[in-house]
């Protein structure tokens, strides 16, 4: 039994899944809905642009989209007689922007069997194709392989770690996978090393995170929140971002205890989750902790001294939080309790030391920022109020982590740049 054959085993285990999952699960019914009549929908739209050579972009979820943005933007701009195609796995991905305007069309990818495959690159008929982070699709690369004439293939911003298939013994498919890129883009040297030790040597491009000229360029918007403003002024304010319940029913009794000694500090706080079952799980938390809380979405209710009465605001709604880090003393971002931690470089593009919890040894940016002590992991509640207190008490630790982040921000930055100035010799030709 081959390990492709085990491989598309898994891909029908996985649609399986989700099917079941869609009969109690809202996320799994939308991947299941948007999915259907996928060959029609396609055909429409080749119909439609039948005139137009297309770029297609595959993404993962809504967090690679911000890796992929930048790009998609400078791609659509330096070359509008292309058709920009995105495809999501998932549904946060999707559903968030499948409205993206510089996008002639965003589908959900349809699931990797030989067959979906074979039917969505015969009617697409991309001329080029481009897989973001960790997208590694095994039979949708392979049918690229066999197109190699006819679409050329990119890995853009991508991250590799040891623990990873590719290096491992069982890892044939994946590094024959890694055959169908003309151009692998990675982030650090280290991924760098890693190819080099499986044969991967030709056409890998030191570029870094294309996320950071993201955050660079929403930092640098002229944007106005006056209510946030107000809240924050003359005030030591900690911006929790993406947070989860466990990262809440650990930083909420340090801010309790905190706003003790400084009543000047104020919490604005972001859950991942804004669904307001979650909102009111965690106001139900906040007033259980004695907190004046205020929501954002009910801001209009609220007169500028009411807002100053308030220690804590809480963020229930999207699209606002990578523009209200501007307001911050520091960070602390969620999910390093959970499957791994969140957008670090939003705050961290503003100055802001950052904290978070121990899950975050996959991602770049933290182990480095670590290192240079422009942030902080945390274990415990003792941990956390220990960093706090020395943040807020040393200046000397503040502006060295201050110094870290924006000399890390400084050296990275122009990402988007270094990998068009390699594609662009692809798509110019």
């Amino acid at each position: 039994m081959s390990m492709m054959f085990l491989y598309t085993l898994s891909i029908y285990s996985l649609a399986l899944a989700i099917k079941i999952a869609a009969l109690f699960n809202k996320k799994a019914k939308q991947s299941i809905e948007g999915r259907k009549n996928w060959r029609s929908k396609l055909l429409k739209f080749k119909q439609e642009f039948a005139h137009k050579k297309i770029i297609w972009f595959h993404i993962s979820s809504l967090g690679e989209f911000e890796q992929a943005r930048p790009l998609i933007i400078r791609i659509k701009t330096d070359y509008p007689e292309y058709a920009i195609v995105i495809t999501f796995f998932s549904p946060s991905g999707y559903e968030k922007c499948k409205h993206f305007e510089y996008a002639d069309a965003v589908f959900y990818l349809p699931y990797d069997t030989p067959k979906n495959a074979r039917d969505f690159l015969n009617i697409l008929q991309p001329k080029f194709s481009l897989f973001v982070k960790y997208e590694f699709w095994l039979n949708y690369l392979n049918e690229i392989f066999k197109r190699k004439k006819e679409i050329q293939c990119f890995l853009i911003s991508s991250i590799f770690r040891k623990h990873q298939p590719f290096f491992k013994w069982y890892g044939s498919i994946f590094r024959q996978a890694l055959k169908t890129y003309d151009v692998i883009f990675v982030q650090d040297e280290l991924s760098i090393k890693l190819l080099k030790k499986i044969g991967i040597t030709n056409n890998v491009v030191l570029a870094g995170d294309t996320r950071i000229d993201r955050v660079v360029e929403i930092a640098q918007q002229e944007v106005s929140f006056p209510e946030i403003e107000a809240f924050s002024n003359d005030s030591i304010t900690i911006i929790a971002g993406s947070t989860w319940e466990k990262d809440e029913k650990l930083l909420l009794p340090v801010i309790f205890d905190l706003q003790r000694y400084y009543s000047h500090l104020r919490l604005i706080i972001a859950p991942h989750n804004v669904e307001e079952k979650n909102i009111q799980r965690l106001c139900e938390l906040l007033n259980k902790q004695g907190f004046n809380f205020a929501r954002y979405t009910q801001r209009n209710f609220l007169s500028t001294n009411e807002l100053k009465t308030k220690n804590v605001f809480v963020i229930d709604t999207i699209g606002v939080l990578n523009k209200i880090y501007r307001y911050g003393y520091l960070a602390y971002i969620g999910g390093g309790f959970s499957d791994g931690i969140h957008n670090i470089l939003e705050p961290a593009v503003y100055g802001l030391p950052v904290v978070f919890g121990p899950n975050y040894h996959k991602f770049y940016e933290a182990e480095v920022l670590i290192k240079t002590k422009g942030a902080f992991c945390i274990t415990n509640k003792e941990d956390l109020k220990k960093i706090f207190f020395h943040l807020i008490e040393n200046k000397g630790i503040y502006f060295t982590a201050q110094h870290s982040i924006k000399t890390f921000i400084e050296h990275h930055k122009g990402s988007v740049e270094r990998t068009m100035s390699v594609l662009k010799n692809y798509i110019s030709d």
